[in-house]
């Protein structure tokens, strides 16, 4: 949510796997097994495709929003992934502006100079990118120099706690100055609270997300709204 406006600009697109019993599985419960089995690739692939036609039938819905998709460590040695994703915007028709693609340190750590060759090439179609788990490692500043993003996700360690710790409250502020001083907009993840929300306004904040903000649901719902 666009703090200022209180619109709702941008929906992270979600993964989740059903197990044979119904129990839905986090990532945390199958990513590890797709990497070490070299399913990742496939993975990242089918995430681009579906998330670009489902956010291609919300505009046609008449809603303007925007995607943002979380890109595996694996995506930037994936020569693939950047063919595919020409390929899907254009057999969708779809505005390049309207996908965001999120990476964090870990991910760019892997092929310092990969991730920055691949998200130029990105970037170059018009599409943005976001820096996630901002300030959780000691080279989030390092990567906000080196990598051409759009946007900082402040880490929801920081955030969850922030109207009861003022240490928190001195972190975020630092955090802040420096991504504004390399013009970048910020997000503050795990917005829980009004409280919490009232105080990154007070902050200057950009982008709220959270529970508060609103609660991960099967986008067939968005649709139904």
């Amino acid at each position: 949510m666009h703090v200022k406006s209180k619109k709702i600009s941008h929906y992270e697109v979600l993964l989740r796997m059903q197990d044979i019993d119904g129990t839905v599985l986090s990532p945390a419960d199958f990513i590890p097994a797709a990497e070490h089995t070299g399913l990742i690739h496939a993975i990242d692939h089918m995430v681009l495709r579906k998330a670009i036609a489902q956010v291609a039938e919300i505009y046609q819905a008449g809603f303007q929003v925007n995607f943002s998709i979380n890109l595996s460590a694996h995506a930037f040695n994936d020569p693939e992934l950047l063919p595919i994703l020409k390929a899907e915007l254009a057999l969708h028709q779809m505005e390049p502006a309207c996908v965001m693609f999120e990476i964090t340190e870990t991910a760019a750590l892997e092929d310092l100079p990969g991730a920055r060759g691949l998200m130029v090439e990105i970037k170059e179609l018009g599409c943005g990118f976001v820096l996630d788990d901002f300030g959780v490692g000691f080279s989030s500043f390092y990567y906000l120099r080196e990598l051409p993003v759009d946007v900082v996700k402040i880490d929801g360690s920081f955030i969850r706690n922030l109207s009861e710790n003022s240490d928190d409250l001195i972190l975020v502020n630092a955090l802040c100055s420096v991504a504004r001083g390399f013009g970048k907009k910020i997000t503050a993840e795990f917005v829980e609270s009004a409280e919490i929300l009232s105080l990154i306004e007070k902050m200057d904040i950009d982008y709220a997300q959270g529970y508060y903000i609103g609660k991960p649901a099967p986008a067939s719902q968005f649709l139904m709204k």
